[in-house]
């Protein structure tokens, strides 16, 4: 939600366009796509959800899915490792629709900022809104303002613990 998009958040940007109609068809919805370096590995990394939770067979289905729009748009030079996972129970909020799920939901919040704010640098609580310019978290009682600026990671702390347990037992 800032600044100009670098190389690998354009090639995340191109797949998510190219990729999120097939993931959708499917049933399922597109939480994310991240393309960076883990360890000597470039590896883009499709985060899918939905009601109920995710299991081992989704993430199969939506590889199978993908994978060959992804061989046909050749959207990185060089080797790559497609990773397709749920969404999981903490879920990174870093576009406007993931925030609006958090605050729909009313899910807990993990806020990190880059430097101290108040003495602190990890706040929780809910949010209790956003827009353009930032986040307001509601914690111990009282509204608190972070400006995307500040913000390092905001993490939602998901619910729906049983449920994904039982699907993956499924799988």
């Amino acid at each position: 939600m800032a600044g100009k998009p670098t190389a690998k958040q354009n090639i995340a940007g191109r797949v998510r366009e190219a990729v999120t109609p097939l993931v959708e068809q499917a049933g399922y919805t597109l939480w994310d796509v991240t393309f960076g370096k883990e360890a000597a590995e470039w590896v883009l990394e499709i985060t899918i959800d939905r009601e109920g939770g995710i299991g081992t067979e989704d993430c199969a289905v939506v590889t199978k899915l993908v994978d060959p729009l992804l061989d046909e748009m050749d959207p990185i030079e060089g080797s790559y490792c497609l990773t397709v996972s749920s969404a999981g129970l903490e879920r990174e909020l870093r576009e406007e629709r993931h925030f609006a799920y958090a605050l729909e939901r009313k899910l807990p919040v993990v806020l990190r900022t880059f430097v101290a704010v108040d003495g602190a640098r990890q706040f929780e609580g809910t949010l209790a809104g956003y827009d353009g310019e930032g986040v307001t978290l509601l914690t111990d009682g009282a509204e608190k303002r972070f400006s995307y600026k500040q913000i390092a990671k905001t993490v939602a702390l998901c619910d729906g613990i049983e449920q994904d347990t039982e699907r993956m037992e499924q799988s």
